[in-house]
């Protein structure tokens, strides 16, 4: 085929038989019952058929892909100048949340003809019912027979009318899903504000998602940053998922508080002239307290809504939060840096960071300073969650050196130490795969090793938290700066932790993982 002519909306192919024309183009229409119907039907009584055809609204509301074919170039010509007229090539992102019930949605597939007219006919039959379709896929070239299409019914009641309807009209179809039966995950066309919303209700009550709305949509600030995180996760579909589903649970985190908070506190460690003390709040982050004498040293902290009852568990456990000095930050997402600013406001405790994680903590984005498509989903996504779960960040926190290189440990810089009573702790510098201003700590001599969110320990994490994480997307795609990266870090770090403990193995000793969720655990399980 050669080229006829490439204006900005469409491109315009003729066969090398001059026999028929081909169009592709992109347009946009609004997301509301009948936006399909009259598109289509302006292709069908001009005659031509639409050979490819895709719309996903989990994608993008507006944007509709057809390829068309057609004999007579002035089909083509009405068809331009009606849809030129109509603003169906002018860009728009508008989009309704109206999806309130997984039951309303269905999926079908039916049997077409390819002529002309087809889709738009039963477009039409859909938009006579108030059905909003919210998937549509139709190509010649991998089926010229069958369509796939998901709508949405407010009135639930008239999908029986509806697809006897289909049938009267002369169309097969099979019913490949309901709703109601299938995870809201894989329900097609909901865009990541319903699934939130739908994800939410797993987790909480109707009155506490209820509360959720209210809150959302009293800030303005706040309901903009979840409709652009939901616009971004458009375009980012698995990573989004991933997203969303650590943004409940952090939100699910609001209902532990108070009266329903609990902890798990794991067995204690003397360590020289210290003592370490675990404890695992219901969600976020380990809290590592280390004991010299009566004052206290803490590796990572959990999300920030948890302040007054972390201070009450302390005290009950006998630890004074007044005698915090220092919290070592490992890196600033929320689960971890959530309560540095209340300890250093009320204690003046001491926080310590990489530089890199200023910029995290400034800006709100946790992949600040990395070249990724996903920088602005990761800014949405990182006002979302400091909001919901407190996050308050340290004014002035100290900062790790980062200017000279001690050495090397399997491809990792050792950039700084500090020592805890008679512990000395090398910090480790990592290669920015999860996020940037990434730390770990290293004490070689007692065979102490904080990972943070490397090297979880799986079998000891909640079912709970194994659902949110969902272990293989949280390493392959999930909330890494640099996945590929990622992996390799994990590889290296396991391999340093191995290493590590074979050295210490000659001493009658071991080394101990102790990463920022679930259990430590010896790294000779590894």
């Amino acid at each position: 085929m050669e080229i006829a002519s490439i204006p900005k909306a469409f491109e315009l192919y003729k066969g090398l038989d001059e026999q028929a024309f081909f169009i592709k183009m992109k347009v946009f229409v609004p997301d509301r019952p009948g936006s399909l119907a009259r598109l289509a039907e302006l292709f069908g009584k001009n005659q031509i058929n639409i050979v490819y055809f895709y719309y996903n609204r989990s994608e993008h509301p507006n944007r509709v892909i057809i390829e068309g074919k057609f004999k007579d170039i002035s089909s083509w010509d009405r068809v331009y100048q009606s849809l030129a007229e109509q603003g169906f090539f002018e860009e728009i992102y508008q989009e309704n949340f109206e999806i309130t019930e997984p039951e309303g949605v269905f999926k079908l597939a039916i049997f077409v003809e390819n002529k002309p007219g087809t889709l738009a006919t039963i477009a039409k039959l859909l938009k006579e019912y108030q059905a909003n379709v919210v998937y549509m896929t139709f190509n010649e070239y991998l089926s010229e027979n069958k369509a796939i299409i998901a709508f949405y019914l407010s009135e639930k009641q008239k999908a029986q009318e509806l697809l006897y309807s289909l049938n009267q009209a002369g169309y097969h179809y099979s019913l490949e899903y309901l709703g109601k039966e299938e995870e809201t995950n894989r329900l097609l066309g909901l865009n990541l504000l319903e699934r939130f919303y739908f994800n939410l209700r797993k987790v909480l009550s109707e009155e506490e998602v209820a509360e959720i709305k209210r809150l959302i949509e009293a800030s303005k600030y706040l309901s903009e940053s979840l409709i652009n995180f939901n616009k971004e996760a458009g375009k980012n579909l698995e990573a989004g998922e991933v997203f969303g589903n650590i943004l409940n649970f952090a939100i699910y985190s609001r209902t532990k508080i108070g009266p329903n908070f609990s902890f798990t506190r794991l067995p204690s460690i003397p360590l020289g002239d210290a003592i370490l003390h675990t404890f695992k709040p219901p969600t976020g982050g380990n809290l590592y307290v280390f004991q010299v004498d009566h004052e206290y040293y803490l590796i990572d902290t959990c999300y920030g809504i948890y302040y007054q009852d972390i201070k009450d568990m302390f005290y009950k456990q006998g630890i004074d939060p007044e005698n915090i000095k220092k919290i070592y930050l490992s890196h600033a997402d929320a689960d971890h840096v959530g309560l540095t600013g209340h300890f250093e406001e009320e204690f003046q405790t001491e926080v310590w960071c990489h530089k890199d994680a200023l910029g995290v903590m400034e800006k709100e984005n946790r992949v600040y300073g990395v070249p990724t498509p996903l920088y602005e989903l990761n800014h949405y996504f990182t006002i979302l969650v400091n909001y919901f779960t407190k996050t308050k960040f340290p004014k002035n926190p100290k900062v790790f050196n980062h200017q000279k290189v001690y050495e090397t440990l399997n491809g990792f810089p050792v950039i700084d130490f500090f020592n805890i009573g008679s512990l000395k702790f090398k910090v480790i510098e990592s290669l920015g795969g999860h996020i940037p201003g990434q730390v770990f700590f290293l004490c070689e001599e007692f065979g102490l090793l904080f990972t943070a969110d490397y090297l979880l320990y799986v079998p000891s994490l909640t079912e709970e938290e194994k659902k949110v994480l969902n272990i293989p997307k949280f390493l392959m795609t999930s909330t890494n700066a640099n996945s590929s990266l990622f992996k390799k870090e994990m590889e290296l770090l396991k391999v340093l932790a191995k290493n590590l403990d074979e050295k210490l193995k000659t001493q009658g000793r071991g080394l101990i993982i102790f990463p920022g969720h679930g259990d430590y655990y010896p790294a000779r399980v590894l």
